[in-house]
């Protein structure tokens, strides 16, 4: 596979974010040979002095989340890893000019939403074929062959992974309720707020007409529950944000949420961890939905 992904590609998305975030520069970043140091694969815009270097610093001291600091030179960094296949790993590297304000968590956000997307890019050339357009998160053919992925390198290296699969409850009843437009806003806010409460790594994917995917590597049923947990409490008007009244905005929308984890060496691929979620999600969404159960190889348990 040629994980460069098409450099025309690659670099007029890099503009087009440095415009619409008026920043001074993008790039990629490869930390795959410590010896050569890190790597610039791709770069738009102005480089001052020191980016790669200080870039790099901020990738290896960063535990798989976005990280931001300030160069030699003053101006503002902001890193988003990732780790491309087969263990390649790099980053989306962010800059503004010196003495411009420092980041803050929506830049964090921000930038994990589009390295995740330039990351697909990368991996699969045009992104036409492994994005669902209406969410921007990559798609059930995309997860289904990354997921497979993770589960060989996590067998490799003798550790578990664990799939979370959400359901948004009454997705039906917000379309006949407020249109088709609502419910997609539903499905934007959900796609976003799955985007920030889980690592850039991870992969995220829309599976299904109201449901949503994440793979976890390395985490075991007991931390996806938690997980879980918090996406229940996190499940928001999609609609205002600000407090003001808002006429397009949807009443607060639940999910219903199954998770199957994997030992490693186990005999189960991502088809059957999906069914087993979608056994464990249905159950919740029979008892009124808004809630989390995790399912093992034998009888779902709470």
């Amino acid at each position: 596979m040629d994980v460069s992904g098409p450099p025309g590609m690659i670099a007029a998305a890099l503009d087009e974010l440095c415009g619409a975030a008026e920043l001074e520069g993008a790039a990629i970043l490869d930390m795959s040979d410590r010896k050569a140091g890190p790597v610039l694969l791709h770069a738009v815009g102005l480089s001052g002095p020191g980016i790669t270097t200080a870039a790099g610093g901020l990738l290896g001291r960063s535990s798989g989340k976005p990280l931001h600091g300030i160069g030699a030179d003053r101006r503002p960094i902001l890193v988003c890893p990732w780790a491309l296949p087969p263990a390649r790993p790099g980053g989306l590297v962010l800059w503004r000019m010196p003495g411009s304000r420092t980041w803050d968590q929506r830049d964090h956000v921000f930038a994990a939403s589009v390295g995740g997307l330039i990351r697909v890019m990368m991996e699969h050339g045009s992104p036409e074929s492994a994005i669902d357009r209406l969410t921007g998160v990559p798609n059930r053919r995309w997860f289904m062959d990354e997921a497979e992925r993770h589960i060989d390198r996590l067998d490799r290296d003798g550790l578990g992974g664990t799939l979370i699969l959400l359901d948004i409850d009454d997705l039906k009843r917000v379309n006949e309720a407020h249109g088709r437009d609502a419910g997609d806003r539903v499905l934007v806010r959900a796609a976003t707020l799955l985007r920030t409460m889980v690592r850039p790594s991870d992969p995220v994917a829309r599976v299904g007409p109201d449901e949503f995917a994440v793979w976890l590597d390395g985490m075991d049923h007991m931390t996806a529950a938690e997980r879980g947990e918090a996406l229940c409490a996190q499940t928001l008007n999609p609609g205002g944000g600000d407090g003001a009244p808002d006429r397009q905005a949807v009443a607060r929308f639940t999910l219903s949420i199954g998770i199957a984890s994997r030992s490693p060496g186990g005999d189960e691929d991502i088809r059957a961890l999906l069914r087993r979620a979608q056994m464990a999600g249905r159950e919740i969404k029979q008892e009124g939905g808004n809630g989390w159960r995790v399912s093992r190889a034998g009888p779902p348990v709470r």
